[in-house]
Order: structure tokens, then C-alpha cells, then sequence
């Protein structure tokens, strides 16, 4: 129910956009007659409730290659589309996601057991730099300092023309990981630190230590366990990026993964793109938080379903 609500109302929005896909052929070169052929070729000439029940009937029978429409910019079937950059932004998002999570929980921690302290200063100012930063900005910042200053990254794509090996697709993606994880670790290490500090004043916690057990043990196997389950929240939420992308870090680095091509497709008025774009993340935050919701169980023994 909840991705068929998410259809009707994008579908709506777009419907109600100023504006036709079809405007960058209006010209004085270009006939009434053609204009309105093209309005029946794409359908725009049907009424709002045909055009909408068309399309989610369509859009579901994803076993068909026509199922998500035809690309007005290039004519291509936009699951094709879509299919062929998935892999592109799961190297991206997903090595972003993974060092954010080494690198995150620890700096939390720390941050939690060390309350107060330089350290636990320094990470809270470096964190909230971090986070206050636009992507889209830091992404202008690295590229501008790293790629054209010092010369040690290229300014975009994926591959080197020419060179498809493993190290030069390394080096094309430090510059956009590093973009999108210094603001994850940010605001992850944040959450962290927040929740490690509100376990570690807990009467178990206390008691644990009361009993002697190792400091360790204590940190480790009583409070870091249930400071995770807010982690598992955020990871919930970040699932949706692993296929949507981070459209706008993509867009600046020219990544070929599907967050540069939701903003390409809204710039053309490329609405079957667009509808897809929108309707995989919002199946991707729903399976998300159905993961996370499955997740809890492990992290928390009082939760059972």
C-alpha cells in the first residue's frame, strides 16, 4: 500500500509540473501537427486517470522490458537503463557505506568513553564541520584541490579512456568515496557518541562494572550492543542509497550510477526516467526499513517478533 501511494502521488507531481517533455521540439520549424503527434506518441494526450492507470499497471509487470516505459531522450527501455547502472552505484555507495561503518563506530566511542576529554573535543568539532558541509560543495573543494591543484585524481567518469583495471577504477573513486563519506562519518560518529553516552549511564552498566568485570568486557559485550541499535536505524535509512545513489556527489563526478541519471532525467523532463528513479528509492527506504525492523532483533534480545 505504501508503494502504491508513492506512485500516484509522483505520478501526480510530475503530472503537474509546468511544462512538457515534448517543449524542446516547439519551434517555428516544427508544425502544430507534428507537436501533436508527438503528444499521441508518448501519450500525453490521454485524460490524468487513463495516463495513471496505464502506468502503474505497467510499471509492476517488471518481467516485461517495456514495463518502466521508454526513455524520451534516447528511446532506450528505462529498466535497461536503470539495470545498467546498479553496478556503478553499488561500487560507489557501497564502498562509501562500508568504510562510513569501520570508521564511524569507533570514532563514536571513543568519543563516548573519553567524554570531555581533547579527543572527544576534537571529534565533535571535526564532526560538526563535517556534517554542516554540502556534498555537492565538499565534491568542488577535493576536486578542485586534489584534481587540479596537485594533480593525484582525475576530475570525473569512472575509467581512464582506455584503461578498464581494477587500480585505475580505484583511483577514479577515492575522490567521490571520500565526498560522501567524511559527511556520513559525521553524522554517524555523532549518533554514535550520543547513544554510547546515554547506555554507558545505565544502571546495568553499572552494575556490571560493580561486579568487577573488565572494563572491556563491560564496553564491549553490555553497552556497546544497545548503543548499535540507533546504527541500525541509520542503516536502514542509507539501504535506499546503495541502488538510488547519491544523486547530486554523482552528478559532480560525472559517476555513470543511477543518482547522476534521476538528475539528468529531471533536467530533460524525461518523466518515465523520473517516475522510475523515484519509485526503485522508495521501494528501496520501505525495504530498508524492513531490514532494519529484522535487524533489531539481533542487536536487542528484549525485541522479538
Amino acid at each position: 500500500p505504501i508503494l502504491l501511494g508513492i506512485a500516484v502521488i509522483s505520478f501526480m507531481i510530475i503530472y503537474l509540473a509546468p511544462g512538457e517533455p515534448i517543449d524542446r521540439f516547439r519551434s517555428g520549424r516544427v508544425s502544430p501537427q507534428t507537436i501533436e503527434n508527438l503528444r499521441r506518441l508518448y501519450g500525453l494526450d490521454q485524460p490524468l486517470p487513463q495516463q495513471l492507470l496505464s502506468w502503474m499497471v505497467a510499471f509492476f509487470q517488471v518481467w516485461r522490458v517495456d514495463a518502466w516505459g521508454y526513455s524520451f531522450t534516447d528511446g532506450q527501455p528505462v529498466i535497461a537503463k536503470i539495470a545498467a547502472r546498479v553496478p556503478y552505484t553499488l561500487e560507489l555507495m557501497g564502498t562509501s557505506l562500508f568504510l562510513t561503518v569501520i570508521i564511524a563506530i569507533p570514532v563514536g566511542v571513543l568519543g563516548a568513553v573519553r567524554q570531555y576529554s581533547w579527543a572527544d573535543k576534537i571529534i565533535m568539532v571535526l564532526a560538526t564541520i563535517g556534517y554542516a558541509m554540502p556534498t555537492f560543495w565538499l565534491g568542488l573543494v577535493l576536486k578542485f584541490v586534489f584534481a587540479i591543484k596537485l594533480d593525484l585524481f582525475p576530475l570525473f567518469g569512472r575509467h581512464t579512456y582506455g584503461d578498464d583495471s581494477i587500480g585505475d577504477l580505484i583511483w577514479h573513486l577515492v575522490l567521490p568515496v571520500l565526498t560522501l563519506t567524511i559527511v556520513s562519518v559525521a553524522g554517524w560518529s555523532r549518533y554514535m557518541r550520543s547513544s554510547m553516552l546515554e547506555v554507558l549511564h545505565q544502571d546495568y552498566v553499572r552494575t556490571a562494572r560493580a561486579k568487577g568485570l573488565p572494563g572491556s568486557r563491560v564496553l564491549f559485550k553490555h553497552a556497546l550492543r544497545n548503543a548499535l541499535i540507533p546504527i541500525v536505524t541509520l542503516l536502514g535509512l542509507t539501504i535506499p542509497s546503495l541502488l538510488v545513489g547519491a544523486a547530486v556527489t554523482e552528478a559532480v563526478f560525472a559517476w555513470p550510477g543511477q543518482g547522476g541519471m534521476g538528475v539528468t532525467a529531471v533536467i530533460e523532463r524525461d518523466y518515465p526516467a523520473v517516475l522510475a528513479f523515484v519509485m526503485v528509492g522508495g521501494a528501496m527506504v520501505i525495504l530498508g526499513n524492513l531490514l532494519a525492523d529484522v535487524l533489531y532483533a539481533f542487536v536487542d534480545p528484549r525485541i522479538k517478533y
